[in-house]
């Protein structure tokens, strides 16, 4: 309908789009994907959303960041962490905690119902436009490596996550 009446219109028309780019990162124990939607169906600008799933290859489940606590310590370490490097100037000298909501510490310390995924390094949190800042502030990555996380989880999620046996 969009391509008929743009025709009429002698508008020029462009093709909506919709894509999935994902990476996959596996150990002996997760799968941890990564996945950034990006869509344009007209508009002033696309959308883009970053999603992920973590998948216990021994469990044959999925699981989120909670499991791999057995208390609110990691909850809150990681919002702390979230928290300093939003409020850690850039190259530019830019400080992105500058750019957030107002509220955004609160939507920081909901982290794990957000991106959580895994990779060589460590836990990547990460927080899709619109979600802690406006639109052209784009996607706010935030990486805690496997050695900052290890003193906050449980036994489960340092086996989980191959920093040690269970």
């Amino acid at each position: 309908e969009d391509l008929g009446l743009r025709r009429e219109c002698d508008v020029q028309w462009t093709p909506y789009e919709l894509t999935l780019d994902c990476t996959v990162y596996q150990t002996d124990r997760i799968i941890s994907v990564a996945g950034l939607y990006y869509t344009y169906t007209g508009g002033a600008h696309p959308n883009t959303w970053q999603l992920s799933w973590n998948f216990d290859l021994e469990q044959g489940a999925f699981f989120g960041p909670e499991l791999l606590a057995d208390n609110t310590e990691l909850q809150e370490a990681v919002s702390g962490e979230i928290i300093r490097q939003a409020k850690e100037p850039l190259e530019d000298g830019t400080v992105p905690a500058e750019w957030y909501w107002e509220d955004y510490e609160a939507i920081i310390a909901n982290w794990a119902s957000y991106t959580v995924n895994f990779d060589e390094e460590g836990m990547v949190v990460i927080f899709s436009p619109y979600e802690l800042a406006p639109y052209a502030a784009g996607l706010q990555t935030f990486r805690l490596s496997y050695n900052w996380l290890e003193p906050h989880l449980s036994a489960h999620g340092r086996a989980l996550l191959g920093l040690e046996a269970e």
